[in-house]
């Protein structure tokens, strides 16, 4: 057969091989992965699928013999003219055609193909699953882990930051600390209070400090 080139269902002269394994995951890439044992068939089963299928091939073979006129081999070296089982092609072949046996005997083969071969390929699906899996939970554990550190280092960080309250009670301190700084010296004009706008800092002739507004009437009551 050359390279392009599809095979038809026909039966094996052999017994069928083991289902393609290069789409598998490579289990050495995940650490303690567990992986099902191989699923095998038992030796006599292994032993009857090998006879049957050289009972097959021999029976198709003695089928294309007695067709009339020759079979013509196709460009893979496949039977031309062998309808499918149960097709209406088939159904319309008289009752003794040889391709009728040839027809059934290609069914029954690819059958017997498919179950010969059937505990490998779950074997494969599981392997596949079982690696896969634990690369999606090695995945999500690391991404996991770096949500939480992100998280950590952001608490982290803000928690040298002064919150709301204490912002305002350092802006309170800091008002009430330039208030009590203010002081009015006595022979000189009243100062202005910080924070309080229109508002100065009397010296009072008792000696006193007094807060009054920018009034003349409060500022000569003083």
């Amino acid at each position: 057969m050359s390279a392009g080139e599809h095979p038809v269902n026909t039966p094996a002269t052999g017994a069928a091989e083991t289902p393609d394994r290069a789409a598998e995951a490579d289990p050495d890439e995940v650490e303690a992965a567990v992986l099902p044992d191989p699923i095998t068939l038992p030796a006599p089963l292994r032993d009857a699928h090998r006879s049957t299928a050289r009972w097959a091939a021999d029976r198709f073979v003695g089928a294309l013999r007695r067709i009339t006129p020759a079979v013509v081999l196709d460009r893979w070296g496949q039977p031309i003219g062998i309808p499918d089982y149960g097709s209406p092609a088939f159904a319309a072949l008289p009752a003794g055609d040889p391709r009728r046996e040839a027809a059934l005997i290609t069914a029954a083969e690819a059958w017997r193909q498919q179950a010969e071969t059937a505990p490998e390929f779950i074997h494969a699906s599981l392997r596949t699953d079982m690696v896969l899996g634990e690369q999606a939970r090695a995945e999500w554990v690391a991404q996991d882990e770096a949500s939480w550190k992100e998280l950590v280092r952001t608490v982290r960080a803000w928690s040298n930051h002064p919150t709301a309250l204490e912002l305002a009670e350092q802006r309170s301190r800091a008002v009430e600390a330039a208030r009590r700084a203010v002081s009015a010296s006595p022979g000189w004009p009243p100062v202005a209070i910080p924070g309080r706008p229109g508002w100065h800092r009397h010296h009072h002739p008792t000696g006193r400090q007094v807060d009054l507004p920018d009034t003349p009437q409060l500022a000569e009551s003083a």
